[in-house]
C-alpha cells in the first residue's frame, strides 16, 4: 500500500484547482485507504470522502506527511474532529517550510552548480542531466521518508516534520548557494576578461557579473538566521538568463 501511495503522491498537483488548490490531488491519494476502511459501508465512505473533498494546501514535496498522517488517522479510526484539525494545522507549517528549503535555496543552488559546471567546459546535455540528478536526489527521498513518517506516527507527525531538521537545512544550502554565486560571477569575469569560451557577448557577461557579485555581497551580509529568499529568488533568474544565453 506504501508503494502506491507513494506513486499517487507523486501526482499531487495533477488535479490542482484554484477551489481546493491541492485539496482534490490529497482526497486522491487516499482514495484506495478510504475504500480499504470504509467499502463495506457506503455512508461511511461517503462521509470520509467528504471530510477529504476540502481545501488543503502544502508544498508538494512535503505532503507526504499530510498524506501519511491522514491515512493512518483513518485507518485508526480517529474522530472526524481530530482529523479535520490536523489538515488546519499542518497545513502552515508544511507550505512555508518547503517553501524555503526548495523554491527560495534548493532549486537556485542546483542551478548555479549547473551553470558553474557548465562555464567550466561541461558539454550542455551534461549541464541538464546534472541539474536533474542533483534537484531530484533531494526531494524524492524527502518525499518517500515523509510519507512513511505520517503513516508511522498519524496525528503526532509533528514529531517527524521537526526532525527533518529544515531550517537549518536551509540555511547550510542557502549559505551553499551564495558561494556559488560568487564562483558563477567569477567565472564569468574572467572570461569577459580573457575569453568567451562560453559563447556569451563580454558586455552580458560583465552585467550579469556585476549584478551576482552584487547578490553575493547581499548573501553574505544577510542577517543570521533568515535565508535571503527573495536574493535567491533574483539569483535563480539571473543563473535562468545565464544558462539561456549560454546554450543560445
Amino acid at each position: 500500500m506504501t508503494g502506491r501511495l507513494f506513486v499517487r503522491l507523486l501526482l499531487v498537483q495533477a488535479l490542482w484547482n484554484y477551489r481546493s488548490l491541492l485539496g482534490a490531488g490529497l482526497l486522491w491519494i487516499l482514495l484506495p485507504v478510504l475504500r480499504r476502511e470504509y467499502g463495506h459501508d457506503p455512508a461511511a465512505l461517503e462521509a470520509a470522502l467528504a471530510r477529504h473533498r476540502r481545501f488543503f494546501n502544502a508544498h508538494p514535496y512535503l505532503a507526504g506527511f499530510a498524506a501519511g498522517a491522514l491515512a493512518r488517522m483513518e485507518r485508526d479510526r480517529q474522530s472526524p474532529e481530530l482529523i479535520h484539525r490536523l489538515r488546519e494545522v499542518i497545513r502552515g507549517p508544511l507550505g512555508s517550510l518547503g517553501d524555503r528549503f526548495f523554491w527560495a535555496a534548493w532549486l537556485p543552488t542546483t542551478v548555479l552548480l549547473a551553470a558553474a559546471a557548465g562555464l567550466l567546459g561541461l558539454p550542455g546535455w551534461g549541464v541538464v542531466l546534472l541539474f536533474l540528478v542533483t534537484y531530484n536526489l533531494v526531494h524524492l527521498p524527502v518525499r518517500w521518508w515523509s510519507l512513511r513518517v505520517g503513516l508511522e506516527q498519524g496525528r503526532g507527525v509533528a514529531r517527524g516534520i521537526a526532525a527533518l531538521e529544515l531550517p537549518r537545512w536551509t540555511e547550510r544550502v542557502a549559505a551553499l548557494g551564495v558561494l556559488l554565486v560568487g564562483f558563477v560571477f567569477g567565472l564569468l569575469f574572467v572570461e569577459a576578461f580573457f575569453g568567451t569560451a562560453s559563447g556569451i557577448p563580454p558586455v552580458r557577461s560583465i552585467a550579469l557579473a556585476v549584478g551576482g557579485s552584487a547578490l553575493f555581497v547581499v548573501g553574505i551580509l544577510r542577517p543570521r538566521g533568515r535565508a535571503g529568499t527573495i536574493p535567491a529568488m533574483v539569483l535563480a533568474v539571473l543563473a535562468g538568463l545565464f544558462l539561456l544565453g549560454w546554450v543560445r
